[in-house]
């Protein structure tokens, strides 16, 4: 006979026996465990898209060999952009990492694509949001930094042959997609994808748009890329220790990338372990 429930299982139910009616055991138990409960798991491991960018940094600062850089699509105001900036400065590696920065700082286009109406009314997205301030941007972040480029326009006339080629000698480290749309999404990869080196991480921050349908949005672009629409020998892997319990974070894998990054050293050998007991221990 397998035992129900557990140790917290069994403390609810001494709790319960000592509340008298359904009715007040249900309400306590809504807002004296279950509320609290969730509020708790929501606050430890709920994701906060800022720091995977240390970590994205170090990892690459640390152990890989170049310069790099870090595309956002999707700039708006520059709130994730300047954060981005001053990560790289932070960390010492603003002589190696170019802050690249996509956006019409128009707002947000119309929304032509199926793909990108929502299902649920109430939903859709709406033109000229998410509006820019391009010249003040400029302005703030040549006042603290260099080691950035704004491209102002439309992503397929942006991602030139000319940008697209420099990755060559800073290939990307991460890529920030915040462009909310499948259609956009889609032409980021269309002309970014061969340039984008296997280990990059690649963020998609509205993810969970139609309750993250692989028919809508970003994630349908994420599931066209590990169908093979983009091309064969590519692929989105998640990222559980970059993500937590989000599905926003990914590694690209291409077997046909243009150029791949490099690590400092090899690294070493997992040493034999030598018997000594045979208990649990280490």
């Amino acid at each position: 006979m397998h035992e129900k429930g557990g140790t917290f299982s069994r403390v609810l139910d001494v709790m319960g026996r000592c509340i008298p009616g359904e009715r007040l055991k249900t309400t306590v138990y809504l807002n004296c465990i279950a509320g609290p409960r969730k509020m708790l798991r929501e606050a430890v491991t709920g994701f906060y898209r800022m720091d995977h960018i240390y970590e994205v940094l170090r990892e690459f600062g640390d152990h890989y060999q170049g310069g790099f850089s870090i595309l956002e699509f999707g700039v708006a105001d520059g709130y994730s952009f300047t954060k981005k900036l001053f990560a790289a400065e932070y960390l010492g590696l603003a002589d190696r990492v170019v802050v690249h920065g996509f956006d019409t700082f128009e707002g947000l286009p119309n929304c032509n694509h199926s793909a990108d109406h929502a299902l649920v009314g109430g939903e859709e997205w709406t033109p000229g949001t998410y509006l820019g301030r391009y010249e003040d941007l400029k302005r703030y972040c040549e006042a603290r930094y260099r080691n950035f480029e704004l491209h102002k326009g439309l992503f397929e006339h942006t991602l030139t042959n000319q940008v697209l080629s420099r990755l060559h000698d800073t290939p990307p480290i991460l890529i920030w997609i915040d462009c909310d749309y499948y259609e956009s999404t889609r032409q980021i990869f269309d002309r970014l994808g061969p340039h984008i080196p296997t280990g990059c991480v690649v963020y998609f921050d509205d993810i969970h748009f139609n309750f993250s349908s692989r028919f809508t949005g970003e994630m349908r672009a994420v599931a066209e890329i590990n169908e093979g629409r983009f091309g064969d020998g590519i692929e989105l892997v998640p990222d559980r220790a970059l993500t937590w319990n989000s599905n926003r974070v990914y590694r690209f894998v291409n077997l046909n990338a243009r150029t791949k990054h490099r690590l400092k050293d090899r690294p070493k050998g997992d040493p034999v372990r030598y018997r000594r007991d045979d208990s649990p221990f280490p």
